[in-house]
């Protein structure tokens, strides 16, 4: 996709359930090899339909939705499924009381229920449970949505879930969202994501764009201001992986050349949502996370969008400003923020590059942010050895050109730590930084990590390269602890599985 999507037609919003990865945009989901080798099959097909001979778990893509629509002001979310799909959600509170202490919001209990599906209702079906559910969420709390995430099982046994809603919707005055998120049904977990958003798009978000009277008359001051901030707003789509530090940050850049930043949907209220058809221009931070949102966005309400720009590092932050800045002409600001920032972080980092210099990085993650993560540390000076993708689309086909490194390793695949540890053990990093779930893994390699993300470190913009290099510095500083985990903890993996290559373990499946 260029700079703006335009005439991009969805039209996926009449169905239940949004269409999988594999129909919508033929992700590779399994590969090993180098970034010449990847590009080639992407480019020919033959990547997308790659398998393994042997996989381990590869996520869950109700986790994901969760994650997005759980953050909302107000919501009530309601798990419909056996009580295992649950199973990691205390986590989830704790962190959405972080974030919103973060951003100054007032703390919010985090309320879900679960219909904890048994032996019986996968014969009788779940759907009565599920409506005691609602109508219990709408007495007990009164929230302004409630959520209902749908599970694997009452996917398999066909629950109607959406005939509920609209037997419901009149009944209570909450906002009823269905959120399909079935996991059996596309092998790439970041499906959740469109879940979430079909479930958004279709019953929180205003499907007409506001109209400002042309009319002269009492309102006409307040239309004038309207329009105004309407064409320098830019909605600034954030993630779970956002910090709130992330979010002042690129607020701060886009403030500085004269724009109106809005951050949102994830910790937004329902409100927030019914206006997100207010602005000049939707910004998204992760592709991956984004594209299904910002298309319909387009498509509902005209509202262009960048897609293809991660502000990680100082080549990409000044590529994300230049092409914001571009559609609204206002590259002489953007020129004049640039260079002033460029010069003072470099400045900065002229301390910590010595100490980096050489040592050997492996990045592991979402596709977009291990790509721009990797650049900046290897424009460092560190000697990139690998990444490692949950998936790859062709939101990233550019990237990897402008890596300039064709025969550098890039492993594929969501999950698949024994896979993960295979390589790492063989190509023997200084430092890995990857996705909270793989670093105690790692760690009893022996090697020193860091998060790719987090909610209490800035990693986007200037202030986020400046906090990675000196995160950098300060784990290569001192090694001791995960030495110390290696030598007394030791991994389920056998001689065997580290002698093998794991390029073998890469097979091409049959598309039927």
């Amino acid at each position: 996709m260029g700079n703006y999507a335009d005439s991009l037609t969805y039209n996926y919003l009449g169905a239940d359930a949004p269409p999988t990865r594999e129909e919508r945009i033929g992700a590779c989901h399994a590969f090993c090899g180098s970034c010449s080798e990847l590009a080639g099959g992407m480019k020919t097909g033959c990547a997308q339909l790659q398998n393994r001979k042997f996989s381990q778990s590869g996520g869950c893509q109700l986790n994901l939705a969760v994650g997005i629509v759980s953050s909302f002001t107000n919501a009530v979310m309601i798990i419909h499924s056996p009580l295992g799909c649950c199973s990691n959600f205390v986590g989830n509170t704790g962190l959405r009381k972080t974030m919103r202490a973060s951003k100054g919001k007032p703390n919010e209990e985090f309320v879900w229920l679960h219909t904890n599906m048994d032996e019986l209702d996968v014969v009788q079906g779940g759907i009565d449970k599920l409506r005691k559910a609602v109508l219990y969420a709408e007495r007990e709390y009164h929230p302004d949505a409630i959520i209902i995430a749908n599970g694997c099982v009452p996917g398999i046994i066909g629950d109607n879930i959406d005939s509920l809603v609209g037997e419901l919707k009149d009944q209570i005055t909450a906002k009823i969202v269905p959120v399909h998120c079935e996991g059996f049904k596309s092998k790439y977990v970041a499906s959740g994501y469109d879940s979430a958003y079909h479930g958004v798009l279709k019953h929180l978000i205003d499907p007409l764009k506001k109209e400002i009277s042309a009319i002269p008359g009492a309102d006409e001051e307040k239309d004038i201001k309207d329009r105004y901030r309407i064409s320098r707003t830019v909605n600034i789509f954030n993630v779970g992986s956002n910090s709130n530090g992330d979010e002042v940050e690129l607020s701060r850049l886009l403030s500085a050349i004269g724009l109106i930043p809005k951050v949102l949907p994830l910790h937004a209220s329902v409100d927030d949502l019914k206006h997100i058809g207010e602005a000049a221009l939707n910004v998204s931070i992760c592709a991956t996370h984004d594209d299904y949102l910002l298309g319909h966005l387009k498509e509902r309400f005209g509202t262009d969008y960048l897609i293809d720009t991660l502000p990680i590092g100082i080549r990409n932050t000044n590529q994300w400003i230049r092409k914001i800045a571009a559609y609204f002409h206002l590259e002489a600001e953007a020129e004049k923020l640039i260079a002033f920032e460029n010069a003072e972080l470099n400045k900065a980092l002229d301390l910590y590059k010595p100490v980096l210099a050489g040592k050997k990085v492996f990045v592991g993650g979402g596709e977009t942010r291990i790509l721009t993560t990797a650049e900046f540390f290897y424009s460092l000076g560190m000697e990139l050895v690998g990444v490692k993708a949950h998936n790859v689309d062709r939101f990233v086909d550019d990237m990897i050109d402008d890596m300039q490194a064709p025969e550098l390793l890039i492993e594929v695949g969501a999950g698949q730590p024994a896979e993960e540890l295979n390589l790492l053990r063989k190509l023997k990093p200084d430092l890995y930084i990857g996705h909270l779930n793989a670093n105690g893994w790692v760690s009893k390699l022996g090697i020193p990590n860091f998060p790719l993300f987090g909610q209490s470190l800035n990693y986007m913009g200037y202030s986020g390269a400046f906090e990675l290099a000196r995160k950098a510095v300060k784990i290569l500083k001192n090694t001791n602890f995960v030495r110390n985990v290696s030598a007394n903890i030791s991994l389920p993996l056998s001689k065997e599985w580290y002698n093998r290559d794991p390029k073998e373990n890469i097979k091409e499946a049959v598309n039927f």
